[in-house]
């Protein structure tokens, strides 16, 4: 049975309420910016293709170590990131790997799903300016996975 919690005082719900006010506030001047909103949208859309695309494989390697897997228990896993797809014959550079999978979250330099992560849930100024910084370098290792997939040759090995 869940604890109930008691609301806090006036002065605090009201303290909060404005809090929340403002973040909204916040939020809605970051979206009027069609420049940032598009920015913000192209990285999330590219990197939710890079994991779903990750997914395919990932689920193929987990059902070949257990019978059923639901779609929505995967989760991108750099411990299990390279194994998943080296089981499917794929050959990625662990940098590579690293800069889009990876837990990396040192201060100006995350991983993409770390950016990713923080901009679907927070949208952060910091976050923000990472990816201005960084646009294009994330792309592009977004690219290099993506084009990695796509290159592929049935014919070969």
């Amino acid at each position: 049975m869940s604890k109930k919690v008691k609301p806090p005082s006036g002065k605090k719900q009201i303290d909060l309420r404005t809090k929340a006010r403002n973040r909204l506030i916040e939020l809605e001047s970051i979206h009027k910016d069609e420049t940032l909103k598009n920015m913000i949208n192209s990285f999330i859309e590219k990197y939710s293709i890079c994991e779903i695309v990750y997914k395919v494989v990932l689920k193929d390697h987990q059902t070949n170590k257990k019978d059923d897997v639901k779609d929505e228990t995967l989760k991108v896993d750099m411990r299990q990131v390279p194994h998943a797809l080296n089981y499917a014959g794929y050959d990625f550079d662990s940098a590579l790997l690293d800069h889009l999978f990876g837990s990396n979250e040192t201060v100006n330099y995350k991983s993409a799903k770390k950016l990713r992560d923080e901009l679907m849930h927070s949208q952060k100024k910091s976050s923000i300016q990472e990816l201005t910084d960084r646009e294009q370098e994330l792309h592009g290792y977004m690219d290099e996975f993506l084009n990695k997939i796509r290159s592929f040759d049935e014919n070969r090995n």
